[in-house]
């Protein structure tokens, strides 16, 4: 039995890698809907799919966000250091509002104690509850994971494995993918 050559790359790892699905939906509206149809057919009775198949694959979509986490809760720990640290006037800034030596950008502080103004306030507050629902939405998304590995159907526990050899890696399957799909989907050599 021979290999038939296909055409069009295979769209599995374009799928199960996240940012290779993001890129991917960026390049035009066609291949938005084309992606996001497949993403939603898990959760259609009527094409094979259900609610605990939607929950799986939004679980295992979610919890590829590990490295946007990780650059995301340093800024959050910043924006609280900044709240907890200007939220209250301290005596050595009202000395020095007092005397006008003091040069704060107004935008961010308040002249009078130099304390933050409510626009500051209110990014930084911003900010750190986006972090912290990101975070959640994360966690959730890899509890949800273990729970249905832990409980779940043995066929659909062991998915990443079994997609894992057939396609390779995701993370290696995914660059060349991409390059060949946005190319209109002919052949490189």
């Amino acid at each position: 039995m021979h290999a038939i050559p296909l055409e069009r790359p295979l769209i599995i790892p374009v799928y199960l890698s996240s940012p290779a699905f993001n890129l991917a939906s960026m390049t035009s509206y066609n291949t938005y809907s084309f992606l996001w149809h497949i993403r939603s057919t898990a959760w259609d009775p009527e094409r094979g799919g259900s609610v605990r198949d939607g929950i799986a694959e939004t679980c295992w979509y979610l919890s590829q966000n590990t490295a946007n986490i990780v650059l995301l809760l340093p800024r959050a720990g910043l924006c609280l250091a900044l709240l907890l640290t200007f939220s209250s006037s301290q005596p050595g800034t009202l000395a020095l509002a007092d005397s006008g030596s003091i040069r704060r950008d107004r935008t961010f502080f308040n002249s009078q104690d130099g304390t933050l103004s409510g626009y500051a306030e209110g990014v930084l507050i911003a900010n750190a509850a986006w972090a912290a629902w990101r975070t959640l939405v994360w966690l959730c998304a890899w509890y949800a994971r273990y729970l249905r590995r832990l409980f779940g159907d043995q066929r659909f526990a062991d998915r990443d494995q079994s997609i894992g050899l057939a396609c390779g890696s995701s993370a290696g399957m995914a660059a060349p993918v991409f390059v060949v799909l946005v190319s209109g989907g002919r052949k490189r050599r």
